[in-house]
C-alpha cells in the first residue's frame, strides 16, 4: 500500500507562480499618429486666404420728379428688382400735356410771322431790327416747346439702372414738389463685395493681377464665383487696423443675393513660374546640415523622411529646389513625432 506524499505548501506556489511568468502579457496596441497633410502646389495653397465678405449695392440713391405734381402712379414694391428704363412711378401730365399744345401754337405762330417778314425785309419795308425780333421769337418758341416736352417727360419716373427698391417714401396720390425724395433704390447691376484685409498682407501685394479672387456662398459650398478688382481704401480702419477692398460680382439668377449678405471671399495668389512650393511648417529642420520633409506614401499609408534642397521663402511658402515633385504629398503638421516607415492616419477635419 503506497502513502500519498503531500508536498510543502512553498512548493506549490513556487510551481504556480512560475506557470504564470510562463505566460506572456499581450502587447499593447500602438496608437497612429494623425497628420495632416499637404499636396505640392496642388489647387489650395499655403498662400491662399479665406475672408469674410459682405455684399453691398453698387449706389444707394434717393430718385425724385425733376417737376412737381400729383402722383399718380407708384406700384412698384420694397424688395422690387426693376430692370433699367421701366417706369417707377408718374405724375398727372395732365397740366404738362397743355403746355406743350400751348408752346406748339406759339411755335406756330412764330413760324408765321417770320415767313411773311422774309419778302418784307427784302423789300425793304421791313427794318433790319424788325425783322430780327421775328427772328428771336421764332427761337424764343422754339426753346420753349422744348422746355414744355421735356417737363412732360419728366412726369414719369424710370428706373435708371437695375434698381433694387428698398424704400418707398411717399404714396399714391401725394403731391410732391421738385426734387422731394420719392423712392430709395439701390443698382444692382452688378454686386459689389468687400472684404477688410490686414495691414500686414495689404503691404505685401504688389499687383493685384497676382491673385485669384473667388466667392462661396458659404463654408460647405464647393462652387466658387469669380470676383474682379474695383479698388480699395488707402485708409486704414482705425479700429480694425485693416483696409476695404472691393470686388464685383455678376448677379446671380439662381441665388437670392441681397445687399448685407454675408459670403466666404477665397484669395488666392497666382503661380508666376513652376517653382514647388511647400508651407514652411512642412519642413525638418532638425538636421542643420540638411533639410528634411516627410513624403506620405498614400498605397501604404506611411512616411519616408526626404532630403530637400530649398531655396527662398515667399510669404508663408518655401521653394523646394529638389527632392519633391508637383502633385505628392508631404506632411505638414506634427513632423517631430515621426519615425521613417511608419503608418499615419491623415487628418480630414475636427
Amino acid at each position: 500500500m503506497k502513502m500519498a506524499i503531500k508536498s510543502p505548501w512553498w512548493v506549490v506556489s513556487i510551481v504556480i507562480g512560475l506557470t504564470a511568468c510562463s505566460e506572456a502579457p499581450p502587447p499593447a496596441a500602438v496608437a497612429v499618429p494623425t497628420v495632416k497633410l499637404y499636396t505640392v502646389n496642388g489647387e489650395e495653397q499655403a498662400n491662399s486666404r479665406h475672408f469674410v465678405g459682405r455684399i453691398d449695392a453698387v449706389s444707394t440713391v434717393d430718385l425724385a420728379f425733376q417737376v412737381g405734381g400729383r402722383v399718380t402712379e407708384l406700384s412698384v414694391q420694397q424688395g422690387q428688382v426693376v430692370p433699367a428704363g421701366e417706369l417707377l412711378a408718374a405724375l398727372d401730365p395732365a397740366d404738362y400735356q397743355l403746355a406743350v399744345e400751348q408752346a406748339e401754337v406759339q411755335l406756330a405762330q412764330a413760324s408765321r410771322d417770320l415767313e411773311r417778314g422774309k419778302p418784307l425785309r427784302e423789300q425793304g419795308i421791313l427794318t433790319p431790327s424788325a425783322f430780327d425780333q421775328l427772328q428771336t421769337n421764332f427761337e424764343i418758341a422754339r426753346v420753349a416747346l422744348e422746355n414744355a416736352r421735356r417737363n412732360l417727360d419728366y412726369t414719369q419716373l424710370k428706373a435708371p439702372f437695375d434698381a433694387l427698391v428698398t424704400r418707398r417714401l411717399v404714396e399714391r396720390f401725394a403731391t410732391v414738389a421738385a426734387g422731394t425724395p420719392l423712392l430709395r433704390v439701390q443698382n444692382i447691376s452688378e454686386l459689389r463685395v468687400h472684404i477688410n484685409v490686414p495691414e500686414q498682407i495689404m503691404r505685401q501685394v504688389r499687383d493685384t493681377s497676382d491673385y485669384l479672387v473667388s466667392v462661396r456662398l458659404s463654408e460647405a459650398a464647393s462652387e466658387r464665383y469669380p470676383l474682379a478688382y474695383r479698388e480699395h481704401a488707402t485708409e486704414v480702419d482705425p479700429l480694425t487696423q485693416t483696409y476695404q477692398v472691393s470686388f464685383a460680382m455678376p448677379r446671380l439668377p439662381e441665388v437670392n443675393l441681397l445687399p448685407g449678405m454675408t459670403v466666404n471671399v477665397v484669395t488666392e495668389r497666382v503661380a508666376t513660374d513652376s517653382a514647388v512650393l511647400i508651407p514652411v511648417s512642412a519642413l525638418d529642420t532638425a538636421t542643420p546640415e540638411q533639410f528634411y520633409v516627410w513624403r506620405y506614401q498614400p498605397e501604404t499609408q506611411t512616411v519616408q523622411r526626404i532630403a530637400v534642397q530649398v531655396g527662398t521663402v515667399r510669404e508663408q511658402q518655401i521653394e523646394v529646389l529638389s527632392g519633391l515633385n508637383r502633385g505628392e504629398q508631404v506632411v505638414s503638421a506634427g513632423i517631430y513625432q515621426l519615425q521613417p516607415g511608419q503608418q499615419v492616419q491623415p487628418f480630414v477635419a475636427y
